[in-house]
């Protein structure tokens, strides 16, 4: 893909992320962060930052998720927008984990992405449960 294609370079590499994390290779899924990425995880109430919590991050959800059953995931066409080397994607993870630890579920990811030296990184990801709906309001 060209450089003139970031739409196509973010998909990707957000696509080999996910594909990563479903096989177990942090390393690889730390390739498509900034160093400086900060994370809204779907399952952590911190905000994680820095290089340091970030290794502590992706050890404890490799471990909660091989705890679990098998896993499919799929990632819906993100919409992508871009702004010179500035880029946000917005996208559903699809997911669920067999037993014996079955869960499942969509998850809503906004994710800043930043081109430096031709590459595109992750500044900041930002996961969420899709809400079920409103509450109901008692009378």
């Amino acid at each position: 893909m060209s450089e003139s294609q970031p739409e196509q370079l973010i998909e990707a590499s957000i696509r080999s992320m996910f594909r990563d994390f479903v096989e177990h290779r942090p390393a690889s899924i730390e390739s498509a962060l900034h160093a400086d990425c900060t994370i809204w995880d779907v399952f952590v109430p911190e905000l994680i930052r820095g290089q340091e919590n970030r290794e502590k991050y992706h050890a404890a959800d490799q471990a909660q998720s091989q705890a679990r059953g098998p896993l499919e995931l799929s990632v819906d066409t993100p919409l992508i927008s871009v702004w010179g080397d500035t880029a946000l994607a917005r996208y559903y993870v699809r997911f669920e984990y067999q037993p014996p630890n079955a869960v499942a579920g969509v998850v809503r990811i906004s994710s800043v992405h930043r081109r430096e030296n031709g590459v595109w990184k992750i500044v900041h990801h930002h996961e969420g449960m899709l809400p079920s709906g409103v509450p109901p309001i008692a009378d």
